[in-house]
């Protein structure tokens, strides 16, 4: 018998759920601002009960609630520290909702830039121990269409 750490991290232990076809799947998106990573996960994947975790989500959020411009441009200094407090919170909310899903061993896409790729991958790396199958999209688009894209958002 096993106690339930040794239970958590014996990757025999761990299968994929009989019922839950998407226990235990991760989907890391990268992709340039604008490239339609939002887009694809919500054309492909959605309705598959997995849990969608991007920071962009809770920072826009967080300077919604201050009247922080989400454009960016012309930012005075201290707009550019609020900026960059309110991208640091969110980046926290997000690590802790990723481990959340982590440990409800929730089905899970990533929505990110990929700019840190050694990240991801140890990321990824840590994911398939515990059971997981993990799958990396590479969305891309021209820089006209990206361009356009980022100047329509709000």
């Amino acid at each position: 018998m096993l106690n339930f750490n040794d239970f958590l991290y014996n990757q025999e232990a761990i299968n994929e759920g009989v019922y839950d076809k998407n226990i235990f799947k991760a989907f890391f998106l990268a992709g340039g601002p604008g490239s339609g990573k939002s887009w694809v996960s919500a054309r492909t994947l959605m309705g598959q009960g997995m849990k969608v975790i991007n920071s962009d989500d809770g920072f826009e959020n967080y300077a919604k609630k201050v009247g922080l411009e989400l454009k960016m441009t012309n930012m005075s200094a201290f707009q550019t520290k609020q900026k960059n407090f309110l991208r640091t919170r969110a980046k926290r909310g997000t690590m802790s909702m990723h481990q959340h899903a982590i440990d409800g061993r929730l089905g899970m896409i990533m929505d990110s830039t990929a700019r840190d790729t050694a990240r991801i991958e140890a990321e990824a790396q840590s994911m398939r121990y515990l059971g997981y199958d993990t799958y990396m999209v590479f969305v891309n688009t021209t820089l006209e269409v990206a361009l356009k894209r980022n100047e329509l958002r709000p």
